[in-house]
């Protein structure tokens, strides 16, 4: 009985954390062009390489409007998921690994698959706590 009382108890817990995810993967299909600034250093794409990539959002945002989280994604000519990130918290928005970031970090590490592909594409979001969504996209093309 205590086991299942466990299991019970864990199975309600699932059911609260998961929409908090799907959600956030969910909003991104709305998400709309934005001007916000995203570096990433270095500006060219190289196998094995670690990136700096960084996110500057000079808006002016009111309490209404504040920024709520950061995501970073990286896409391959195919719009296939590459490369890994390095931040604490990362989650699986349909199969494409995605770098969350709190509204306070607006830097990631991101390191480069040992495949040469012809560019990269990096994807940054700014989901706002009235769940609006904004992005900006940078391109890292090979330098050879």
């Amino acid at each position: 009985m205590a086991t299942f009382l466990f299991l019970v108890q864990l199975l309600f817990i699932g059911t609260l954390i998961v929409p908090a995810y799907t959600q956030r993967c969910d909003l991104l299909q709305n998400a709309t062009a934005s001007n916000f600034n995203v570096t990433v250093t270095p500006e060219t794409y190289h196998a094995n390489t670690s990136y700096l990539v960084t996110i500057s959002d000079n808006t002016n945002l009111t309490d209404s409007k504040s920024v709520t989280e950061y995501l970073l994604q990286a896409f391959s000519p195919q719009n296939l998921s590459v490369g890994v990130w390095k931040v604490a918290n990362t989650d699986n928005c349909s199969s494409i690994d995605t770098a969350v970031l709190n509204a306070t970090q607006k830097t990631a590490n991101w390191t480069s698959p040992g495949s040469e592909v012809s560019s990269v594409e990096i994807r940054a979001y700014i989901i706002f706590t009235d769940k609006s969504v904004e992005f900006k996209t940078v391109t890292l093309n090979s330098g050879k």
